[in-house]
């Protein structure tokens, strides 16, 4: 089942990396006769639909909204505090991306954002986070409030009941979500999203180009 999940997701999130360029060849602008046609790019695509919103609260339960961080780039994670192996390995990532950057990585405020805000409450996050690298913030809400967050960003996950051998499958839980790290510009514009595969150095790379340029 989880594997069928993970592939419907992939099927279904049009937003980011390599999905949407699959989409380009047939996302094409109409153009009258005459006039070459003209292909939207996957940004293109991505601007239209990551439109980054979210209301949630912080590691100190003050409200936080995206229109707050206007001004600054902004790269956003979405996972959860008990996740085993991917969130703590993608946090670990954005602090190397932060170390990395150096006086660069001013203009840059990482977010992680729950999708487990049963468990995950503010006071929850923000130590989280904090284990990590003093400049992430991390962020919950309700749950109509993280599943908003989630939308806005294309971005996908789903419990998934953990059995205790009873059979049961009801005493634990764990999240499936994306792993995407999605990089928003200062008008709260979407830019690009890093995968798994791309390298601190990479990240960091195209990073301190894309500021450079605004």
């Amino acid at each position: 089942m989880r594997k069928l999940r993970l592939m419907l997701w992939f099927a279904a999130a049009t937003a980011v990396g390599l999905f949407a360029a699959a989409y380009v060849t047939n996302l094409k602008t109409p153009a009258p006769v005459g006039e070459a046609e003209k292909a939207r790019t996957a940004e293109e695509i991505a601007r239209e639909i990551v439109t980054g919103e979210f209301a949630l609260v912080d590691g100190r339960g003050r409200p936080v909204t995206d229109a707050d961080f206007r001004g600054s780039w902004l790269l956003i994670f979405f996972g959860f505090t008990h996740c085993p192996d991917i969130c703590p390995t993608t946090l670990g990532t954005v602090a190397l991306v932060m170390d990395e950057l150096g006086a660069d990585g001013d203009a840059l405020q990482p977010l992680f954002i729950t999708v487990d805000p049963a468990r995950d409450t503010p006071e929850v996050v923000g130590a989280y986070v904090a284990a990590f690298h003093p400049r992430i913030i991390g962020l919950t809400g309700s749950e109509e409030q993280v599943a908003s967050a989630a939308k806005s960003h294309r971005a996908y996950y789903a419990k998934v009941p953990v059995s205790d051998g009873t059979g049961t499958g009801t005493d634990d839980y764990a999240m499936d979500h994306s792993a995407h790290l999605y990089l928003m510009d200062p008008d709260g514009l979407y830019a690009t999203a890093f995968s798994q595969t791309d390298t601190v150095e990479a990240m960091a790379r195209s990073i301190r180009e894309r500021v450079a340029r605004k």
